[in-house]
């Protein structure tokens, strides 16, 4: 597999692109590339093949062959995260981004205890940059500033099939929300904090309209949850 490179420019059959400076960096002082290696550039939710020009520390060019083959999930996947605790949020934004996350909106819910910053804010969308390039991706995940638990679902629900993980849900509950979801409509994975949520936050949803799912028998770890929701929502949607 090639590398794969997020580009800003409009990319056709036989065009030069002039790839980012820190990408540009990447690809000559760590990967060590070379003149003729092979590239995947991805722009506008399309990958396009191509081969390097010319590769130095300040510039790097590729010249574009032909469209690539790639895929995403046929409707967006929303994850709206607790913020948790530590720099566990930087596992998260990785592993939902690699699953197929479209968008990740950090909540802050009544137990969440963790702080928010621009720095982090920034190194998430750092992570989501990279993770979405080693997994394939041809989208770089949204990553929104924090909101405020019934903020984020209020403005989420008027876009999305709303789905809260719940450790006390019925068995079940996950596929059953699903057959019911709208199958050209997105999916928003509301993940709760350390500590789960409170029976005021579980009324918000549910006066929202959101559906309570069961991720399986056991209770999960935070950083955990949105993972195999993902994970199990691709199984079941039944999109190829």
């Amino acid at each position: 597999m090639s590398t794969r490179v997020f580009v800003d420019s409009p990319c056709v059959a036989g065009a030069l692109v002039t790839i980012a400076p820190e990408e540009a960096r990447h690809l000559a002082l760590v990967l060590r590339a070379k003149p003729g290696d092979a590239v995947t550039l991805v722009s506008e939710g399309e990958a396009w093949d191509a081969r390097l020009v010319e590769v130095r520390r300040e510039k790097v060019t590729a010249q574009i062959v032909d469209r690539s083959a790639g895929g995403e999930l046929p409707v967006p996947l929303i994850v709206l995260q607790a913020l948790p605790k530590g720099n566990k949020m930087d596992e998260v934004v990785e592993k939902v981004t690699e699953l197929g996350a479209a968008r990740i909106v950090p909540i802050r819910c009544e137990r969440s205890y963790a702080g928010h910053s621009p720095a982090k804010l920034e190194r998430w969308r750092r992570i989501a940059r990279a993770a979405a390039a080693q997994s394939g991706r041809l989208i770089v995940p949204a990553v929104d500033e924090t909101m405020d638990f019934a903020v984020a679902l209020e403005r989420c629900a008027g876009e999305a099939h709303m789905l809260v993980a719940w450790e006390e849900a019925t068995p079940g509950s996950l596929a059953s929300a699903l057959e019911r979801a709208a199958p050209d409509r997105a999916l928003g994975i509301v993940i709760g904090p350390e500590g789960s949520f409170t029976s005021d936050e579980l009324a918000i949803a549910d006066r929202i309209g959101c559906h309570r799912v069961a991720l399986g028998p056991t209770t999960l770890r935070t950083e955990t949850a949105a993972a195999a929701a993902i994970a199990a929502v691709a199984a079941l949607r039944t999109w190829w």
